[in-house]
């Protein structure tokens, strides 16, 4: 048999050191599940229960396995000592914490009813919690119809039905129907801002007041990331409109001035873009026309003088010849 290496015998010395450790941790474990002896006034019998009562665990079983079956032999005692669990090593230190008595200290912020907040006093009672889930809930509920009551639930304004529009009675404080609402679109349709600026020429900021003209919102229908739509009621807007410029005469008188300032405007706008490409247009002009008179004068008038040539052997027209005095260039020509 070969002898072991420096190394192999580390190896089995750190192994022999790890049973021990687990052999000693495993006889306290027993020890702690142990149950106590039996007094001087016990019987036989009950010396027999409790001997009986005791189970030994070996370290393999489970911490949970182990903690069972000591709460189990305790049970089947009878006696009111509960013996401690074992503590698991692997564990740590650890505290155990009573929740019931634990108070709630705000996550470390200052609000107004802790004492050292701004507005001191006492810490919030579980009442006055209920009381703000319950005005919590009521705020979510704003948004349902109420009940109709036919004394003093609210009338349409058209045709007294009590079926009105809450949404309208809440933003633009309308009483009106939805039957109403939709038979009389020349009073009770929703106009944009877009609407309401080049339509009746009333400005951003004076929609913006909700003071004088209330708006709904509602998701822009074009895109999600859009900002959300401004609607405005339609006889709202009007009766501002005929407020500042006078009646429906006057916004007409206005519109129309706009229109002309706005032609007046192009006007201006071509005049400009036309004086700046007159200058370009001129050197076009001088460009075409230079290139045309030396077309022109490049032109050559022939200065002809003619030979006459014999006849031809069939008897026909003579020829003559035709010679530029100038350039001398030739050319024959038939003669009839």
């Amino acid at each position: 048999m070969s002898e072991l290496t420096p190394a192999q015998q580390r190896q089995a010395q750190l192994a022999r050191l790890k049973a021990k450790n687990a052999l000693k941790v495993a006889a306290q474990n027993a020890k702690a599940l142990r149950p106590p002896a039996a007094t001087s006034g016990t019987t036989g019998q009950g010396q027999g229960a409790g001997k009986s009562a005791f189970v030994h665990t070996t370290p393999a079983q489970p911490l949970s396995s182990r903690n069972a079956i000591a709460s189990a032999s305790s049970a089947k005692e009878g006696s009111e000592y509960q013996a401690p669990l074992p503590r698991d090593s692997r564990l740590g230190k650890y505290f155990e914490y009573d929740l019931s008595k634990l108070h709630n200290s705000k996550g470390g912020f200052l609000t107004e009813d802790d004492p050292a907040g701004p507005g001191g006093g006492a810490g919030k009672s579980v009442r006055e919690v209920l009381k703000e889930k319950e005005r919590e809930r009521q705020m979510i509920r704003e948004g349902e119809e109420p009940a109709i009551y036919p004394n003093t639930s609210p009338r349409c304004a058209e045709c007294g039905t009590l079926e009105i529009d809450y949404q309208f009675l809440k933003v633009f404080d309308i009483k009106v129907c939805k039957a109403c609402k939709n038979k009389i679109p020349e009073k009770y349709s929703l106009l944009t801002k877009t609407e309401c600026r080049e339509d009746y020429l009333l400005t951003d900021s004076e929609l913006r007041d909700e003071s004088l003209l209330p708006h709904l919102l509602k998701a822009n229908p074009h895109a999600t990331t859009y900002s959300n739509m401004m609607l405005y009621l339609r006889f709202q807007v009007e009766a501002v409109a005929w407020e500042k410029w006078g009646g429906e005469e006057g916004m007409d008188a206005e519109w129309e001035r706009r229109e002309e300032q706005k032609r007046a405007r192009k006007e201006r706008k071509f005049e400009e873009g036309l004086r700046e490409y007159v200058p370009l247009i001129s050197v076009c002009l001088f460009i075409v026309t230079g290139a045309y008179a030396r077309r022109e004068d490049a032109r050559h008038e022939h200065t002809w003088e003619e030979f006459p040539l014999e006849d031809d052997d069939q008897g026909g027209g003579g020829q003559v010849r035709r010679v530029c005095t100038e350039c001398g260039f030739e050319v024959d020509v038939d003669v009839v």
